[in-house]
């Protein structure tokens, strides 16, 4: 968490608001206490802690948290990545034109120096259904879009967008890599089985059942 919240710290655009929600673990937790510590020894009035006990999953605790939020763009940072210094800077022109706007990324971890290979400016002629365009943690987002769907955890931001797509929202990517995105075994996209969760998705239909 150190390096994503540091990462935020750095940017060049200051006007931001920083919430970070703890999820599924009792109240008041060895994790949220460690977390509380580290936060407040920074000192920042525009960072905020909030702990989630009762929240399982990840599309749950983030429609908790946007209702909370200030501004009326959220921007998503996943704990493992890391923003580049400008990257909120470069993004900023294109608020009022995009309901969402992403950059490009760069893999490191246990896959390193990796450019993803997604479209760069208006995505407004990209089918969404080939590939999905939009980084997650690249991604800023109109706070009155930002609604998640619990069933589809695990490929949440591509649900997300595709339905955002299919409403013929207005989507941007920016050309230059301003997220570090971390690759490691856990997070490995079909360890997860959510291969078979896009193939639903880009049939429109439902989230497949998952074995007991």
């Amino acid at each position: 968490m150190q390096e994503s919240v540091s990462s935020i710290l750095a940017q060049t655009q200051t006007e931001w608001e920083l919430i970070v929600g703890i999820n599924g673990y009792p109240p008041l937790s060895n994790v949220f206490l460690t977390a509380e510590a580290y936060l407040c020894s920074l000192n920042d009035s525009r960072i905020r802690l909030l702990d989630f006990p009762d929240c399982k999953g990840k599309s749950v605790t983030l429609n908790k948290m946007v209702p909370l939020c200030k501004y009326p763009y959220i921007a998503l940072l996943d704990v493992d990545d890391i923003w580049l210094p400008n990257k909120l800077e470069l993004q900023w022109p294109f608020l009022k034109l995009y309901d969402v706007i992403g950059t490009k990324c760069v893999y490191f971890g246990e896959m390193n120096n990796i450019i993803p290979a997604i479209p760069s400016g208006d995505l407004s002629a990209f089918n969404f259904l080939q590939v999905n365009p939009i980084i997650n943690s690249s991604s800023i987002i109109r706070k009155d879009l930002a609604q998640w769907e619990p069933e589809w955890d695990g490929v949440e931001d591509y649900e997300l967008w595709l339905r955002l797509w299919r409403e013929n929202r207005r989507f941007y990517n920016c050309p230059e890599v301003q997220v570090k995105h971390r690759i490691h075994k856990t997070s490995a996209f079909n360890a997860k089985g959510n291969n078979n969760q896009v193939a639903a998705l880009r049939a429109g239909g439902k989230p497949p059942t998952t074995p007991n």
